[in-house]
């Protein structure tokens, strides 16, 4: 009987941490569900190609009669035709109560002409519902795909949300989306990342904005776009006063784009999250841009500037701005070329604003040792202080135990992040 319980509990075991296999087991192994919410993911991690028997196996909560579902996660695992009928009808049955769905990542591996029909059968069973949130992202559809999704596209007039990330919107996607959304005017959320939309395309994306004028989250992120492009987003940002998220980073912007951007975004007061990453600010530019910024928008609090050439005579600009942000919490000004000088400048700003500091990344930056030692201090001083990176500078060793001991002092040695890439030996190009 010992044996026979032990090797029960032994494939007990084996089940829950494979999941169950095709036709076998139930669907409670497969999915999550939270209250009204139904995800197929969050248990099973394994990309999983679903077949008809499969889907039907998976989804039998929502097909079931009453289901009352409000949330629906069907991402990672790939749909073919036979099994994206499956969902069709269990959206069909839950119309009433629907009302957000995650289709992302959602038909990867199949050939194209099965992809396309999955997402069209999948659009089909959505006419009913009241959608209010969709995510189509990581489906790298292109145009096809667009297309594809008209029904859904054109059937929902309630939608507020949408997301279209490493989707292959090009201009011509861009363009099918202008002209498919049914209600652009209701968005509050539009997310788009790693995309090829360029220049061309923002045109299009620039007008879906601009009719958005309640617009609260908007991300155009890897996007390809140049300055003439950010000054199209920079008109259409114009329309609306309640951005409370923007997320630009890795577009040229470039001085002419942030130029546009100092005009518009001092207009939106509930900002309270700023990624311009990566998108060429300058040393001049970046200064005016984030004075703009923190005289316009008193709610900031997550700020992402790394990467924009930043260098140690343009730091008083950047420092005096950010010392204007009295309520900034986190602070990403890596991959810049700030110096000693021009960070010690920087921590002396977040000291006498004040601000709620609780993560400061500072990476790459030739630091050597004043200024790292300014971080180590600064981030003694702030209550709750959770995440330090002073990677990939040029900080000797002692100057290394010298900022644990500072933040040892203070309860907080987790806070330094790992220092693999330090470069002891290293010499800075700038006069200290």
């Amino acid at each position: 009987m010992r044996l026979y319980v032990k090797k029960a509990a032994e494939l007990m075991k084996e089940v829950v941490e494979s999941g169950a296999q095709e036709g076998d087991g139930d669907a409670a192994g497969d999915v999550e569900m939270d209250g009204d919410e139904f995800d197929v993911g969050k248990t099973s991690k394994d990309r999983e190609f679903y077949t008809q028997q499969r889907a039907e196996q998976v989804l039998a909560p929502l097909l079931n009669k009453g289901a009352s579902y409000s949330k629906v996660r069907l991402s990672t695992k790939s749909f073919g035709i036979d099994a994206a009928k499956v969902a069709s009808r269990a959206f069909v049955n839950l119309a009433s109560t629907l009302k957000e769905v995650d289709l992302s990542d959602t038909i990867a591996g199949r050939p194209e002409v099965e992809a396309l029909k999955a997402m069209e059968i999948f659009s089909e069973g959505l006419l009913a519902a009241k959608l209010t949130s969709v995510d189509l992202s990581d489906n790298a559809f292109g145009e096809k795909g667009v297309r594809a999704c008209t029904k859904l596209l054109q059937g929902q007039t309630e939608l507020t949300s949408i997301a279209f990330l490493n989707n292959g919107i090009s201009e011509q996607a861009a363009r099918a989306i202008l002209e498919l959304l049914a209600c652009p005017e209701k968005l509050t959320r539009f997310h788009l990342d790693k995309n090829m939309t360029g220049n061309e395309g923002t045109v299009h994306i620039a007008a879906i904005v601009a009719k958005a004028t309640g617009m609260k989250d908007f991300k155009m992120a890897g996007s390809r776009f140049f300055c003439e492009g950010a000054i199209m987003l920079a008109e259409a940002l114009s329309h609306g006063n309640s951005l409370e998220r923007l997320d630009l980073n890795d577009n040229n912007v470039n001085e002419e784009g942030a130029e546009a951007l100092v005009k518009v975004l001092p207009k939106h007061p509930n900002l309270q999250f700023l990624n311009l990453e990566a998108t060429a600010l300058g040393p001049d530019m970046g200064g005016t841009l984030l004075m703009a910024v923190a005289k316009g928008c008193p709610k900031l609090e997550v700020l992402h500037v790394s990467s924009n050439d930043f260098e140690r005579e343009g730091a008083e600009a950047v420092a005096h701005a950010i010392a204007e942000m009295k309520n900034l919490k986190v602070l990403t000004i890596g991959d810049n070329i700030l110096g000693d000088y021009g960070f010690t400048q920087v921590c002396m700003a977040l000291s006498q604003s004040n601000a709620p500091l609780v993560r400061l990344d500072a990476s790459c930056n030739e630091l050597q040792k004043s200024g790292a030692i300014a971080a180590a201090q600064l981030a003694a001083s702030k209550p709750g202080f959770e995440h330090l990176n002073l990677d990939g500078n040029m900080i000797p060793e002692d100057t290394v135990e010298e900022i644990r001991a500072i933040l040892s002092a203070a309860g907080i040695e987790h806070a330094l992040a790992p220092m693999e890439d330090n470069d002891p030996e290293g010499e800075a190009d700038d006069e200290e």
